[in-house]
């Protein structure tokens, strides 16, 4: 392989095969962001058509996240045995099939099993999509690709707010379903266009790939990082969920109703800038200062964001935007600092099941506030701030520490 020219602009320093593979598992996961979220915005209109309760309605939801260690860990081994490529197509057709197939539901129980098809599909596929991407692109701009797939999800997740509600309201909910099915025609420009990881095809040569990889997660040497890596992506989900997860909610109950849509939209603007950003400058000033300086400023500015009173949508808007862009913009730079610590052989594992099973604090985080309001005579904001301030200053500790980089030097002694 000739020797890649660093000072020319990094879009001449990838290969128009690498840019494939690339926009391959981008497009994997935005209709991953498609359809897991398309749900969320027809809700109403199910409930009143299935006639189901407002518990079981949030369940459903719920589903697809009960899901992901199952689906991640399923993929993600089989993504490390049989190659990147053909296990993500095989969980973009999981995830397509399982969106479709609630478009059919005909009672809350087929719905809620079609829905935990969907997270085992969408789980499977980040497996996949997350080390190809990073395996596929140079190493010294791999975190800007890693922050590239993760755009994805957003992209995804906007347009199903702007379809979907309308295509139920002029249609059916389930007609939005059944549009869900469209990702599976992307697989046949996978399978035409993008080639296999070259890391795991040299990985599969060297015969590192014949194990099942998520026991090779918790082998004597690898149990320690894998246990340390959990408890950053633990936290990185509660940090990060329960602001976007609740701020509608604080948003209606104090004055801003009215533009609620509007200025979580702001929010998910501010989301894609700072993970796309986050992911540029990780390549440029390393990947643990930006991590460490993202969270810094999502902590500085959390504070005055839930003290800004009724009447302010521009102020309001505007703090979002930045607060999202700092606190959720490290989402960008998983990818990347996943693949340091899971060898090629069981990166699929390590992204998959691993990640998904540390998404369980993106749930808890948001029910600790709700209980501290419930409880302990605290405001929403109150509790946001706090819950969200804890996770912080635990990453930003634990990272900025390099505590993770300690124990893997350790285990490789």
């Amino acid at each position: 392989m000739s020797e890649i020219n660093t000072n020319l602009p990094w879009y001449r320093q990838v290969s128009p095969m690498q840019k494939k593979a690339l926009f391959s598992a981008w497009l994997g996961y935005v209709f991953d962001g498609f359809d897991f979220m398309l749900i969320t915005y027809i809700l109403v209109a199910i409930q009143q058509d299935l006639q189901i309760s407002n518990v079981q309605t949030s369940t459903l939801f719920m589903a697809a996240f009960v899901a992901r260690p199952i689906g991640g860990a399923l993929f993600g081994a089989l993504c490390d045995k049989f190659g990147r490529k053909p296990i993500m197509m095989a969980a973009i057709l999981t995830y397509s099939v399982g969106t479709a197939l609630c478009g059919f539901a005909f009672n809350y129980i087929s719905l809620f099993c079609f829905r935990l098809i969907v997270g085992i599909g969408m789980a499977g596929e980040y497996a996949c999509s997350a080390p190809y991407a990073v395996e596929s692109w140079p190493k010294h701009l791999r975190g800007f690709a890693g922050a590239i797939l993760v755009s994805g999800f957003s992209v995804g997740n906007i347009t199903a707010s702007q379809l979907m509600p309308w295509i139920a309201e002029m249609h059916s909910w389930r007609t939005a379903f059944f549009i869900g099915i469209i990702p599976a025609l992307i697989v046949l420009y996978i399978r035409r266009h993008a080639p296999e990881s070259e890391e795991w095809q040299q990985s599969n040569r060297e015969g590192k790939t014949q194990g099942f990889s998520v026991k090779e997660l918790f082998r004597q040497g690898q149990w320690p990082v894998t246990l340390i890596v959990f408890a950053v992506l633990f936290g990185v989900f509660s940090a990060n969920w329960p602001i976007p997860g609740l701020m509608p909610k604080y948003l209606s109950e104090n004055g801003y109703q009215d533009s609620i849509s509007t200025l979580m939209s702001f929010a998910g603007l501010g989301i894609m800038t700072g993970v796309l950003l986050s992911g540029y400058l990780a390549d440029k000033l390393g990947i643990i200062k930006v991590f460490i300086g993202g969270l810094a400023l999502s902590l500085i500015l959390v504070f005055p964001t839930f003290m800004i009173g009724p009447g302010n949508e521009p102020l309001m808007a505007l703090m979002l935007f930045l607060l999202l862009a700092t606190n959720l913009g490290v989402g960008g730079l998983i990818p990347k600092y996943l693949s340091t610590y899971f060898p090629v052989e069981m990166r699929g594992a390590g992204f998959g099941f691993i990640y998904n099973l540390a998404a369980i604090g993106g749930g808890i985080a948001p029910v600790t506030c709700a209980f501290f309001t419930d409880n302990m005579d605290l405001g929403l904001g109150q509790a946001l701030v706090y819950v969200t301030a804890f996770w912080t200053l635990f990453l930003v500790i634990t990272v900025g520490c390099k505590i993770p980089d300690f124990i893997q030097k350790r285990c490789a002694k």
